[in-house]
């Protein structure tokens, strides 16, 4: 018996060694942009936060706590708050190369130009994503727990541990809401400063916890087309690094245009 055999027994019969139903898992989740409005049961949410709880974290820090929300006014609330920013987000997009924009065909109005703001605000009203869903959850992580790395580690990375940290939970809480057929929005807005003071005022959350991103839940209104994944070949290199694999910045901007951008344009 190897050394620890004692915890490994603990897990027979749970199937963890599937590798096969892994895969499929991490495959079949996605973003999904409509949910139906049908309330989730309250154990099926309990689930995804239990899974949560057990996320690796650097120094078995632990950073997190989660806020639930199922208040639909609430959830309303933010979606005002969420398509107020698109404004500005929309309207930052339209400076870049044409190709390159997420928006693509918004215009870009002069701050005179009240009829042209208007049309593009207009754009944005009502067309929060999660505005239907039954259930939010808010990821939010308390810095302080990283005085559990030794303190070069704290000094030299401890916000990078604590956002990979819980970047993990937040990967974990997609796959179990996947593996309940439950769609999910992995929402990074929430975490951009405008947006996070707003939500954190509405929501009483204390100013020196970090929103990391959000996640709508709820039964899914449709599932999306596969998405494009980089081929594995693309992606390894054995023993050194292959020159021959170093990318230009052009040909990076390409690649996404042709490759990974069709799929992702948004009318919003």
């Amino acid at each position: 018996m190897i050394k620890g055999e004692k915890f490994r027994k603990q897990f027979e019969g749970r199937d963890i060694s599937n590798y096969d139903q892994l895969l499929g898992l991490v495959q079949f989740r996605r973003s999904i942009r409509k949910l139906r409005p049908e309330p989730i049961p309250d154990e099926l949410i309990e689930k995804i936060l239990e899974a949560a709880r057990w996320a690796p974290s650097a120094g078995n820090a632990q950073p997190w706590e989660f806020l639930v929300i199922k208040d639909t006014h609430t959830i309303g609330r933010l979606a005002e708050l969420y398509e107020y920013q698109m404004v500005e987000k929309k309207w930052l997009e339209a400076t870049r190369e044409e190709k390159m924009q997420m928006y693509p065909g918004d215009p870009f109005p002069g701050i005179q130009d009240r009829e042209a703001m208007e049309e593009f605000m207009s754009g944005v009203r009502g067309k929060a994503p999660f505005r239907n869903a039954p259930c939010m959850i808010f990821p939010l992580a308390d810095e302080r727990w990283h005085h559990t790395y030794p303190l070069r580690t704290l000094v030299d990375k401890g916000r990078q541990h604590i956002i990979s940290s819980m970047a993990g939970a937040v990967l974990v809480m997609h796959l179990a809401a996947a593996a309940l057929d439950l769609g999910t929005q992995w929402i990074s807005d929430f975490g951009s400063p405008w947006l996070s003071i707003m939500s954190k005022n509405l929501l009483g959350i204390p100013q020196n916890l970090m929103i990391y991103e959000v996640m709508p839940v709820g039964y899914p209104d449709y599932y999306p087309k596969p998405r494009y994944v980089k081929p594995l070949k693309e992606l390894v290199h054995s023993e050194t690094y292959n020159p021959g694999k170093v990318r230009t910045e052009e040909s990076i901007q390409n690649y996404i245009q042709e490759h990974i951008r069709p799929r992702m344009k948004f009318k919003m």
